[in-house]
Parts: structure tokens; C-alpha cells; sequence
């Protein structure tokens, strides 16, 4: 596997979960070691013929995992796929593998998109009833902290950039605090971008990764869009008020990235990548305008 920094299972561990989830999908329990994917800070997938094993690197992405896969099997059907469980969680170690069935198709190429697509997929989630999903959901904006995200953002992560891109944090913090709640939440995928939404023969074949799913303002979701694809993809999809509260919450990305990983515990490699990372892009962003997506973004 690729070396980033995140946390990783033990060897011992991780073989024991993944053949226990394969055995359990009727799948070879002997999967090609190419096949193992990273898949954020908070996952392993393997890839095995018509399955897809999702591993959570430790207890506390376990326990989301589980959570997010009862969310995944209780969804109404979607003019895409979703990875739905083909088999019960397999356990050890404080760990978590669930068996899914593999979601066909590929990411798109950053920087472009069909807008009917888009508006197709945007659409999709808003006609999703709260009410069948709200007991599986994720707490809004829980990447970044959730209802603790404000005291997150000024208080630990600002401090911890350089002197020089900090006042344009605040700023753009501040506007972030400043948006009204929508008028009506729907449920929003949290993380609507890069690997997590699959095509095929130009149409949307399969969404992937729900573990930020939530009920909240569809322009979370825009913003993820957005940053991947290009903001003129979304023009005409949604109206020019979605669009700016998605471009004020695309700013806060790099910060949104160290509150994950203050709020998340993480190891002090991966907080300070984020904040490396927060540095440079800050450094290059004009106040509150849209910011390029990025693999790792919580887009």
C-alpha cells in the first residue's frame, strides 16, 4: 500500500477482517494485494471481483463505518448505484470490514462535467425522505467537528497557521458563521467529489463513501460538486443563492481539513499536513472565493 501517514491496521488484523468480509460475500479470500485501495484517512477498500471491502483504519472509523452502511442499505432506490452490505460486519481487533457490492464505473476527469448529470444527482438526494435515513445520519458538518466547529476553527486551527494567511482565515471562518440556516434541510452526501461519485458511458453509474451523510444545506453538496468539476457546471443547475453559500463554505476547505484531524484525534503528521496544506492554498486564495478540490478534501 501507498505510504501517507494515516493510520493503518495491523497486517495481521487487516488480513483476518478482509478474508472473514470475502468469505463471507463468496468471494477468493486471497485478494491480489494491488487490490487494496486508500480511500481517505478513514478507510481501506479491497477490490475482489463483484465486491468491495471497506475496512475502518481504527475503532472510532469502525464504528462510523457500521453506522453509514445501515444509512447505504436503507436508502430508497436511486437513479445510481450505491454500495449496499452483500453480507453481515465481520469483527476483531476493535475493527470493523463490511463486504459491499462493488459500484461499477470511474471518477471523472477534474474540471469538467455534464451539468445534466449534476443536476440529476443533486436532485436525487433532495427527493431522498429524511425520514427513512435521519436515524442513520451523521451530525452536520461533523468532519470538521460539528456543533463544536466554530471553537475548533478560531480557537486551534487558525493559531496554528502562519501569521501571514491568518487574517484571511478569520474571514472567511467568519463568513462560514454568518450563513443562515437553509429554509429546508435535505439529506446531503457530505463528501460529493473525486472517487466517491462514479461514471460511466457520461452518466452518474454510482455514488460511494457515505460516512458524512447528513441532513443539511444542499450547497454543501454544490460546493463539493463545484470544486471538482468547475463552477460553470453548476451554473443554471442551481440558483445563484445555492451557489454562494457553496463558494463561502469551498473557502473554508483548508481549514475544514485541520479541524478534521484536531477533532478526529489524529496523529500529529497528519494535523500538520493539513496545516502545510491549509498554508499554501490560503496564501493563494483571494478572501472568500472558490478553492480548487483536492484528494483528502472533505469535498
Amino acid at each position: 500500500m501507498v505510504e501517507t501517514g494515516f493510520v493503518t491496521p495491523g497486517p495481521r488484523v487487516f488480513a483476518e477482517l478482509v478474508a472473514g468480509a470475502l468469505r463471507a460475500a463468496g468471494e477468493d479470500t486471497r485478494p491480489d494485494p494491488r487490490s487494496v485501495i486508500e480511500h481517505g484517512s478513514a478507510n481501506l477498500v479491497v477490490l475482489a471481483g463483484r465486491t468491495a471491502v471497506r475496512v475502518g483504519r481504527d475503532p472510532q472509523a469502525s464504528a462510523q463505518l457500521e453506522r453509514a452502511q445501515r444509512l447505504i442499505d436503507a436508502l430508497p432506490e436511486l437513479p445510481f448505484g450505491v454500495p449496499r452490505s452483500v453480507a453481515e460486519p465481520v469483527r476483531a481487533g476493535g475493527l470493523t470490514a463490511i463486504a459491499q457490492r462493488r459500484v461499477p464505473g470511474e471518477p471523472h476527469p477534474s474540471g469538467s462535467g455534464d451539468p445534466e448529470q449534476l443536476g440529476l444527482l443533486l436532485a436525487s438526494l433532495r427527493a431522498v425522505p429524511l425520514e427513512i435515513v435521519d436515524v442513520h445520519l451523521a451530525p452536520p458538518r461533523v468532519f470538521m467537528g460539528g456543533d463544536a466547529w466554530r471553537r475548533l476553527m478560531h480557537e486551534e486551527a487558525i493559531p496554528r497557521l502562519d501569521a501571514a494567511v491568518r487574517p484571511r482565515a478569520e474571514r472567511i471562518a467568519d463568513a462560514l458563521s454568518a450563513l443562515e440556516p437553509p429554509a429546508e434541510a435535505v439529506l446531503t452526501h457530505g463528501d460529493l467529489a473525486g472517487a466517491n461519485v462514479l461514471w460511466s458511458d457520461g452518466r452518474v453509474a454510482g455514488v460511494v463513501d457515505w460516512d458524512l451523510a447528513s441532513a443539511g444545506d444542499p450547497a454543501e453538496d454544490v460546493a463539493a460538486l463545484a470544486t471538482w468539476h468547475g463552477w460553470e457546471a453548476l451554473r443554471g443547475v442551481v440558483d445563484a443563492d445555492v451557489e454562494r453559500r457553496a463558494q463561502v463554505i469551498a473557502a473554508t476547505y483548508p481549514l475544514q481539513l485541520v479541524c478534521f484531524g484536531i477533532a478526529h484525534g489524529r496523529p500529529d503528521v497528519e494535523v500538520s499536513r493539513a496545516v502545510d496544506r491549509a498554508n499554501r492554498r490560503l496564501a493563494a486564495q483571494t478572501d472568500v472565493t472558490p478553492t480548487t478540490h483536492e484528494p483528502g478534501d472533505p469535498a
